[in-house]
Order: C-alpha cells, then structure tokens, then sequence
C-alpha cells in the first residue's frame, strides 16, 4: 500500500522548513517504521525515500520548491495543522 511521510519536528507534525527530521508510516504494518534526518537540499529528496514506497508526505506547509519535488516523485501532498504525529495516526488509521 505504500507509506505516510510526515514532516516532524519532536513529535509534531511541523512545515517542511521547520522540520528537521522525516517520520515514515508504513501503512501496510500500520506503524512508524524510520524517523529520517531531513535532508537541506530538497533534491536529494528522492534519494532519501528511495525504497519507501512514498504515497503521501503529510506536513503544516511545504514550499513550491519542495512540492514541485515530491510531485516530482510521484507524491501526494496533505496539509494538516501543527498537531502530535500520535494524534494524526489515530485520527486518520484507527
């Protein structure tokens, strides 16, 4: 099915520039499955979640430059608000 990536900074759900590290939910185990640095230079994206099977990145904002990437990819783009990364997975995959 694929996996749910979600900008986070601590355990919140933060813009893609405020973020520093990628929490990575897989949807087929139904669980947080890596915690990912990420990256400075938005390109090396793709390299970062290679083999992740991205479906979704999942954040507060995320930038033109950014987005234009993860399209790029293939990937879907959702907006939340600022909220625990605990709070979205049991809202959206209870």
């Amino acid at each position: 099915m694929g996996s749910v990536i979600m900008t986070c900074k601590g355990e919140f759900i933060v813009s893609y520039d405020e973020a520093d590290e990628l929490v990575v939910y897989d949807m087929d185990v139904k669980k947080i499955v890596y915690r990912l640095r990420k990256p400075q230079n938005p390109l090396l994206l793709e390299d970062v979640l290679e083999g992740l099977d991205p479906w979704v990145i999942v954040s507060e904002y995320i930038s033109p430059e950014v987005s234009e990437v993860l399209r790029d990819m293939g990937v879907k783009i959702e907006l939340t608000k600022k909220r625990e990364v605990r709070e979205f997975v049991a809202e959206v995959f209870a």
